[in-house]
């Protein structure tokens, strides 16, 4: 029992002695013989993982530098929606410059963006120029218009003013893709709002009302 027990311990240690002498194919076969042909490696699972997290990385973080993409929302539901006017409706994609027409016709048209954007533009710079060419001539809006030199200013600002905001969407520019701090395409939206009520307001106050400008004492008192 005692001499089985060795020549078994004997023979395992020639065998492991002997190793070293196989050649590498032969330690491969005597692996795959051993661990049933499997291989260590990790998963494919954990692999496609990994990789799906790198992809995500990159698509969700931004460049330095690029400009913002203007956020698309749902088109809202119209007052309009089932009235003849209906017709005249136009899908937002459409009335987008960055995916729609951007022929001068569309983006002209009542529903388009460039309509309120230029008159937005163009009220904030008139009713800013206005009250100053008040204080400094005593003329009322309208009188700047008729008798002063208001109505030159004008045709020589708006063809600028007008290009300047046309040129971007010819090129597929939204005027929602800009934004520097306060200065942002709603803040400019509503202030342009208020602009246009308020110089509208302006010219029916002093024509009616007090038949004179509205910052005339300003002038007065400082006798300019």
């Amino acid at each position: 029992m005692a001499s089985s027990t060795m020549l078994s311990r004997t023979g395992c240690l020639g065998a492991v002695a002997g190793l070293p002498s196989l050649g590498s194919s032969k330690i491969k076969s005597l692996n795959t013989a051993f661990l049933g042909g499997s291989k260590l490696r990790a998963p494919a699972s954990r692999q496609q993982e990994r990789r799906s997290l790198v992809v995500n990385a990159k698509q969700d973080t931004p460049l330095p530098g690029t400009k913002r993409e203007p956020e698309k929302k749902d088109d809202p539901l119209r007052i309009f929606e089932g009235s003849p006017v209906e017709k005249f409706y136009r899908p937002e994609e459409e009335r987008r410059p960055e995916d729609g027409n951007t022929s001068t016709e569309s983006l002209m048209k009542f529903d388009g963006p460039a309509p309120e954007t230029i008159n937005s533009r163009l009220a904030m710079l008139g009713i800013t120029w206005a009250f100053v060419a008040e204080i400094l001539t005593g003329q009322s809006v309208w009188e700047q218009v008729t008798e002063g030199r208001g109505l030159i200013w004008f045709l020589f600002v708006a063809p600028i003013i007008i290009a300047a905001t046309l040129i971007p969407m010819y090129n597929r520019e939204s005027p929602d893709s800009r934004e520097n701090g306060p200065f942002n395409a709603q803040n400019e939206r509503w202030n342009g709002r208020a602009a246009m009520i308020g110089l509208v307001a302006l010219l029916v106050t002093e024509n009616i009302y007090l038949k004179g400008p509205l910052l005339g004492f300003i002038h007065s008192s400082l006798n300019l």
